[in-house]
Protein backbone atom coordinates (compact mmCIF):
# COMPACT_ATOMS: atom_id res chain seq x y z
CA UNK A 1 0.00 0.00 0.00
CA UNK A 2 1.32 3.52 -0.76
CA UNK A 3 2.61 5.46 2.22
CA UNK A 4 3.40 8.98 3.35
CA UNK A 5 6.68 9.09 5.29
CA UNK A 6 7.21 12.19 7.44
CA UNK A 7 10.82 12.68 8.55
CA UNK A 8 11.47 14.37 11.92
CA UNK A 9 14.48 15.93 13.56
CA UNK A 10 14.66 16.53 17.31
CA UNK A 11 13.62 20.13 16.69
CA UNK A 12 10.61 18.98 14.64
CA UNK A 13 9.51 16.72 17.47
CA UNK A 14 9.74 19.59 19.96
CA UNK A 15 7.64 21.79 17.64
CA UNK A 16 4.91 19.23 16.98
CA UNK A 17 1.55 20.38 18.33
CA UNK A 18 -2.17 19.68 18.27
CA UNK A 19 -4.32 22.32 16.56
CA UNK A 20 -7.03 23.36 19.03
CA UNK A 21 -9.16 25.42 16.65
CA UNK A 22 -11.72 24.36 14.07
CA UNK A 23 -10.38 24.97 10.57
CA UNK A 24 -13.35 26.06 8.46
CA UNK A 25 -11.68 25.60 5.08
CA UNK A 26 -10.44 22.09 5.85
CA UNK A 27 -13.96 21.16 6.97
CA UNK A 28 -15.44 22.63 3.79
CA UNK A 29 -12.97 20.94 1.45
CA UNK A 30 -13.17 17.61 3.29
CA UNK A 31 -16.97 17.66 3.22
CA UNK A 32 -17.01 18.47 -0.52
CA UNK A 33 -14.83 15.45 -1.17
CA UNK A 34 -17.02 13.36 1.12
CA UNK A 35 -20.00 14.08 -1.13
CA UNK A 36 -18.09 12.50 -4.02
CA UNK A 37 -17.73 9.00 -2.55
CA UNK A 38 -19.90 6.62 -0.56
CA UNK A 39 -17.49 5.33 2.08
CA UNK A 40 -17.88 6.00 5.82
CA UNK A 41 -21.63 5.55 5.36
CA UNK A 42 -22.59 4.94 9.00
CA UNK A 43 -21.42 8.39 10.01
CA UNK A 44 -22.18 10.47 6.96
CA UNK A 45 -25.02 8.90 4.96
CA UNK A 46 -27.74 10.92 6.76
CA UNK A 47 -25.86 14.15 6.03
CA UNK A 48 -25.34 13.16 2.39
CA UNK A 49 -29.06 12.45 2.02
CA UNK A 50 -29.95 15.87 3.44
CA UNK A 51 -27.50 17.52 1.05
CA UNK A 52 -28.93 15.68 -1.96
CA UNK A 53 -32.44 16.70 -0.94
CA UNK A 54 -31.49 20.37 -0.56
CA UNK A 55 -29.50 20.42 -3.79
CA UNK A 56 -32.45 19.00 -5.71
CA UNK A 57 -34.60 21.94 -4.57
CA UNK A 58 -32.09 24.80 -4.59
CA UNK A 59 -30.39 25.75 -7.86
CA UNK A 60 -28.04 28.25 -6.18
CA UNK A 61 -26.80 25.61 -3.74
CA UNK A 62 -26.53 23.06 -6.56
CA UNK A 63 -24.27 25.45 -8.49
CA UNK A 64 -22.12 26.01 -5.38
CA UNK A 65 -21.70 22.28 -4.76
CA UNK A 66 -20.77 21.57 -8.40
CA UNK A 67 -18.28 24.46 -8.40
CA UNK A 68 -16.51 23.20 -5.29
CA UNK A 69 -16.48 19.61 -6.58
CA UNK A 70 -14.70 20.94 -9.66
CA UNK A 71 -11.97 22.74 -7.72
CA UNK A 72 -11.72 20.18 -4.87
CA UNK A 73 -12.25 16.77 -6.48
CA UNK A 74 -12.12 13.51 -4.56
CA UNK A 75 -8.70 12.56 -5.88
CA UNK A 76 -5.05 12.36 -4.90
CA UNK A 77 -4.71 16.13 -5.39
CA UNK A 78 -6.61 19.34 -4.72
CA UNK A 79 -5.15 22.88 -4.62
CA UNK A 80 -3.40 23.80 -1.38
CA UNK A 81 -4.54 27.43 -1.59
CA UNK A 82 -8.07 26.25 -0.67
CA UNK A 83 -6.84 25.52 2.89
CA UNK A 84 -4.76 28.56 3.93
CA UNK A 85 -2.80 28.69 7.18
CA UNK A 86 -5.28 30.88 9.03
CA UNK A 87 -6.86 30.48 12.46
CA UNK A 88 -10.27 32.13 12.20
CA UNK A 89 -13.86 31.26 12.98
CA UNK A 90 -15.11 33.81 10.45
CA UNK A 91 -16.08 32.42 7.05
CA UNK A 92 -15.58 35.75 5.26
CA UNK A 93 -12.01 36.05 6.55
CA UNK A 94 -11.34 32.44 5.53
CA UNK A 95 -12.70 33.01 2.02
CA UNK A 96 -10.68 36.22 1.70
CA UNK A 97 -7.54 34.24 2.57
CA UNK A 98 -8.35 31.69 -0.13
CA UNK A 99 -8.89 34.35 -2.78
CA UNK A 100 -5.79 36.33 -1.80
CA UNK A 101 -3.41 33.49 -2.71
CA UNK A 102 -0.59 34.76 -4.95
CA UNK A 103 -1.57 34.59 -8.60
CA UNK A 104 1.45 32.47 -9.58
CA UNK A 105 0.60 29.93 -6.92
CA UNK A 106 -3.08 29.83 -7.88
CA UNK A 107 -2.16 29.34 -11.54
CA UNK A 108 0.28 26.55 -10.72
CA UNK A 109 -2.05 24.67 -8.40
CA UNK A 110 -5.24 24.97 -10.46
CA UNK A 111 -3.21 23.91 -13.49
CA UNK A 112 -2.69 20.48 -11.92
CA UNK A 113 -6.43 19.75 -12.09
CA UNK A 114 -7.68 17.91 -15.17
CA UNK A 115 -11.50 18.05 -15.41
CA UNK A 116 -13.13 16.14 -18.26
CA UNK A 117 -16.08 18.51 -18.61
CA UNK A 118 -15.58 21.41 -21.00
CA UNK A 119 -17.47 24.01 -18.95
CA UNK A 120 -15.57 23.04 -15.81
CA UNK A 121 -12.25 23.26 -17.65
CA UNK A 122 -13.10 26.72 -18.98
CA UNK A 123 -13.99 27.99 -15.50
CA UNK A 124 -10.78 26.54 -14.02
CA UNK A 125 -8.75 28.22 -16.74
CA UNK A 126 -10.36 31.55 -15.86
CA UNK A 127 -9.78 30.92 -12.15
CA UNK A 128 -6.13 30.10 -12.78
CA UNK A 129 -5.79 33.32 -14.77
CA UNK A 130 -7.30 35.34 -11.92
CA UNK A 131 -10.32 36.52 -13.90
CA UNK A 132 -12.57 38.57 -11.61
CA UNK A 133 -15.83 36.74 -12.54
CA UNK A 134 -14.22 33.37 -11.77
CA UNK A 135 -12.92 34.59 -8.41
CA UNK A 136 -16.32 36.03 -7.54
CA UNK A 137 -17.95 32.73 -8.49
CA UNK A 138 -15.62 30.84 -6.15
CA UNK A 139 -16.30 33.31 -3.35
CA UNK A 140 -20.06 32.93 -3.80
CA UNK A 141 -19.81 29.14 -3.93
CA UNK A 142 -17.78 28.94 -0.71
CA UNK A 143 -20.13 31.27 1.17
CA UNK A 144 -23.34 29.60 -0.04
CA UNK A 145 -21.96 26.13 0.69
CA UNK A 146 -20.85 27.09 4.19
CA UNK A 147 -24.05 28.91 5.14
CA UNK A 148 -26.27 26.14 3.79
CA UNK A 149 -24.47 22.91 4.67
CA UNK A 150 -21.73 23.54 7.26
CA UNK A 151 -23.01 26.34 9.50
CA UNK A 152 -26.16 24.44 10.59
CA UNK A 153 -23.89 21.57 11.70
CA UNK A 154 -21.25 23.66 13.49
CA UNK A 155 -22.45 22.71 16.96
CA UNK A 156 -22.15 19.00 16.19
CA UNK A 157 -18.76 19.48 14.51
CA UNK A 158 -17.50 21.46 17.50
CA UNK A 159 -18.75 18.78 19.89
CA UNK A 160 -16.77 16.10 18.08
CA UNK A 161 -13.63 18.23 17.85
CA UNK A 162 -13.74 19.15 21.54
CA UNK A 163 -13.72 15.47 22.48
CA UNK A 164 -10.74 14.90 20.18
CA UNK A 165 -8.94 17.95 21.58
CA UNK A 166 -9.49 16.67 25.12
CA UNK A 167 -8.15 13.21 24.28
CA UNK A 168 -5.16 14.64 22.43
CA UNK A 169 -4.31 17.13 25.17
CA UNK A 170 -4.35 14.41 27.80
CA UNK A 171 -2.16 12.19 25.61
CA UNK A 172 0.30 15.06 25.15
CA UNK A 173 0.44 15.73 28.90
CA UNK A 174 1.09 12.07 29.64
CA UNK A 175 3.51 11.20 26.85
CA UNK A 176 4.60 14.40 25.09
CA UNK A 177 4.77 14.87 21.28
CA UNK A 178 5.62 11.22 20.68
CA UNK A 179 2.44 10.29 22.53
CA UNK A 180 0.47 12.42 20.05
CA UNK A 181 2.17 10.74 17.09
CA UNK A 182 1.26 7.30 18.43
CA UNK A 183 -2.33 8.31 19.25
CA UNK A 184 -3.82 10.38 16.45
CA UNK A 185 -4.51 7.71 13.80
CA UNK A 186 -4.63 3.91 13.48
CA UNK A 187 -3.31 4.41 9.94
CA UNK A 188 -0.03 5.84 11.31
CA UNK A 189 3.07 4.18 12.73
CA UNK A 190 5.68 6.13 14.70
CA UNK A 191 9.16 4.62 14.51
CA UNK A 192 11.58 7.46 15.32
CA UNK A 193 12.51 9.50 13.40
CA UNK A 194 9.84 8.63 10.77
CA UNK A 195 6.05 8.77 10.96
CA UNK A 196 4.57 6.41 8.35
CA UNK A 197 0.95 6.71 7.22
CA UNK A 198 -1.15 4.70 4.78
CA UNK A 199 -1.77 7.15 1.93
CA UNK A 200 -3.16 7.30 -1.62
CA UNK A 201 0.33 7.76 -3.09
CA UNK A 202 3.95 7.26 -2.06
CA UNK A 203 5.74 10.40 -0.90
CA UNK A 204 8.28 11.67 1.63
CA UNK A 205 7.90 14.87 3.63
CA UNK A 206 10.97 16.31 5.35
CA UNK A 207 9.97 18.75 8.09
CA UNK A 208 13.38 20.41 8.31
CA UNK A 209 12.90 21.93 11.77
CA UNK A 210 9.44 23.41 11.07
CA UNK A 211 7.56 20.93 13.26
CA UNK A 212 4.18 19.39 12.45
CA UNK A 213 0.66 20.59 13.20
CA UNK A 214 -1.80 17.75 13.85
CA UNK A 215 -5.33 18.96 13.08
CA UNK A 216 -8.39 16.82 13.81
CA UNK A 217 -11.25 17.21 11.35
CA UNK A 218 -14.90 16.17 11.55
CA UNK A 219 -15.39 15.69 7.80
CA UNK A 220 -11.98 14.19 7.03
CA UNK A 221 -13.01 10.56 6.66
CA UNK A 222 -10.69 8.08 5.00
CA UNK A 223 -7.09 8.86 6.00
CA UNK A 224 -4.90 11.74 7.21
CA UNK A 225 -4.22 14.42 4.61
CA UNK A 226 -1.14 16.61 4.12
CA UNK A 227 -0.62 19.61 1.85
CA UNK A 228 0.74 18.69 -1.56
CA UNK A 229 3.47 21.37 -1.57
CA UNK A 230 6.24 20.36 0.88
CA UNK A 231 7.39 23.99 1.11
CA UNK A 232 4.21 25.07 2.88
CA UNK A 233 3.58 24.89 6.64
CA UNK A 234 3.56 21.18 7.51
CA UNK A 235 0.07 20.21 8.65
CA UNK A 236 -1.53 16.78 8.87
CA UNK A 237 -5.32 16.79 9.00
CA UNK A 238 -6.73 13.57 10.41
CA UNK A 239 -10.20 12.06 10.94
CA UNK A 240 -11.69 12.12 14.41
CA UNK A 241 -12.80 8.73 15.71
CA UNK A 242 -15.97 7.40 14.06
CA UNK A 243 -17.53 6.79 17.47
CA UNK A 244 -16.84 10.39 18.43
CA UNK A 245 -18.73 11.58 15.34
CA UNK A 246 -21.70 9.39 16.16
CA UNK A 247 -21.79 10.62 19.75
CA UNK A 248 -21.15 14.29 18.97
CA UNK A 249 -24.78 15.11 18.23
CA UNK A 250 -25.76 13.86 21.67
CA UNK A 251 -23.13 15.96 23.46
CA UNK A 252 -23.43 19.31 21.67
CA UNK A 253 -26.28 20.75 23.75
CA UNK A 254 -24.69 23.79 25.37
CA UNK A 255 -27.72 24.09 27.66
CA UNK A 256 -26.36 21.37 29.94
CA UNK A 257 -23.02 23.12 30.43
CA UNK A 258 -24.71 26.49 30.91
CA UNK A 259 -27.05 25.04 33.54
CA UNK A 260 -24.07 23.59 35.37
CA UNK A 261 -21.69 26.58 35.27
CA UNK A 262 -23.87 29.51 34.28
CA UNK A 263 -24.00 30.93 30.77
CA UNK A 264 -21.06 33.32 31.15
CA UNK A 265 -18.68 30.78 32.69
CA UNK A 266 -19.69 28.15 30.13
CA UNK A 267 -18.86 30.60 27.33
CA UNK A 268 -15.51 31.41 28.94
CA UNK A 269 -14.63 27.74 29.38
CA UNK A 270 -15.31 27.02 25.71
CA UNK A 271 -13.35 30.11 24.63
CA UNK A 272 -10.15 29.21 26.51
CA UNK A 273 -9.69 25.80 24.85
CA UNK A 274 -6.97 27.40 22.72
CA UNK A 275 -6.12 30.15 25.23
CA UNK A 276 -7.54 33.65 25.57
CA UNK A 277 -6.66 36.87 27.36
CA UNK A 278 -8.92 38.70 29.80
CA UNK A 279 -9.36 41.45 27.23
CA UNK A 280 -10.29 38.95 24.51
CA UNK A 281 -12.83 37.27 26.78
CA UNK A 282 -14.28 40.66 27.71
CA UNK A 283 -14.90 41.45 24.03
CA UNK A 284 -16.32 37.98 23.36
CA UNK A 285 -18.71 37.90 26.31
CA UNK A 286 -19.55 41.60 26.31
CA UNK A 287 -18.84 42.33 29.97
CA UNK A 288 -16.21 44.36 31.79
CA UNK A 289 -12.71 42.90 32.32
CA UNK A 290 -13.28 43.02 36.09
CA UNK A 291 -16.31 40.75 35.67
CA UNK A 292 -14.28 38.37 33.51
CA UNK A 293 -11.59 38.26 36.20
CA UNK A 294 -14.22 37.27 38.76
CA UNK A 295 -15.49 34.41 36.59
CA UNK A 296 -12.02 33.19 35.65
CA UNK A 297 -11.12 33.21 39.33
CA UNK A 298 -14.03 30.87 40.06
CA UNK A 299 -13.09 28.57 37.17
CA UNK A 300 -9.44 28.60 38.24
CA UNK A 301 -10.33 27.74 41.85
CA UNK A 302 -12.33 24.76 40.53
CA UNK A 303 -9.29 23.55 38.57
CA UNK A 304 -10.95 24.07 35.19
CA UNK A 305 -8.53 26.71 33.85
CA UNK A 306 -5.04 28.02 34.54
CA UNK A 307 -3.86 31.63 34.24
CA UNK A 308 -0.43 32.81 33.18
CA UNK A 309 0.54 36.47 33.53
CA UNK A 310 3.10 38.27 31.42
CA UNK A 311 3.63 41.93 32.21
CA UNK A 312 0.08 43.36 32.28
CA UNK A 313 -1.64 40.61 30.25
CA UNK A 314 -3.29 37.50 31.72
CA UNK A 315 -3.79 34.48 29.43
CA UNK A 316 -6.27 31.81 30.47
CA UNK A 317 -6.04 28.20 29.27
CA UNK A 318 -8.28 25.23 29.90
CA UNK A 319 -6.95 22.34 32.02
CA UNK A 320 -7.40 18.61 31.31
CA UNK A 321 -10.16 18.61 33.95
CA UNK A 322 -11.81 21.54 32.19
CA UNK A 323 -11.67 19.67 28.89
CA UNK A 324 -13.29 16.64 30.50
CA UNK A 325 -16.09 18.83 31.87
CA UNK A 326 -16.52 20.46 28.46
CA UNK A 327 -16.85 17.16 26.61
CA UNK A 328 -18.52 14.91 29.18
CA UNK A 329 -22.17 14.14 29.78
CA UNK A 330 -24.04 16.23 32.37
CA UNK A 331 -23.63 13.49 34.99
CA UNK A 332 -19.91 13.18 34.30
CA UNK A 333 -19.51 16.93 34.45
CA UNK A 334 -21.21 17.12 37.83
CA UNK A 335 -18.86 14.44 39.18
CA UNK A 336 -15.82 16.28 37.83
CA UNK A 337 -16.93 19.57 39.36
CA UNK A 338 -17.60 17.85 42.65
CA UNK A 339 -14.11 16.43 42.67
CA UNK A 340 -12.64 19.82 41.82
CA UNK A 341 -14.56 21.45 44.63
CA UNK A 342 -13.30 18.85 47.09
CA UNK A 343 -9.69 19.54 46.21
CA UNK A 344 -10.18 23.30 46.47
Amino acid sequence: MPQLRIHFTDLDLARTRLKLEMDLMWEIVSSVQLLQHTKEGACFDPWRRRVRDRVSRDSVLRSAVLTLMTVAPHATYFPDFLTPALDTADIDAAVDAVLSAPSARRTREVGRLRPADGAAANWLNELAAGKVPALRHLRQALRVYFRSLIEPKLQTIDGGLQKEWADGAQRYLRAGPEGLLRWFSPAATWEPPILTIDYPLDRDLYLGGRGLVLAPSYFCALHPVALADPRLRPILVFPIAAGTRLLAAGHCDDGNLSALLGATRATILRAVVSGSTTTGLSKLVGVAPATISHHTGVLRAAGLITTHRHERAATHTITPLGLRVLTSSPVGAEKSLGAAGGRG
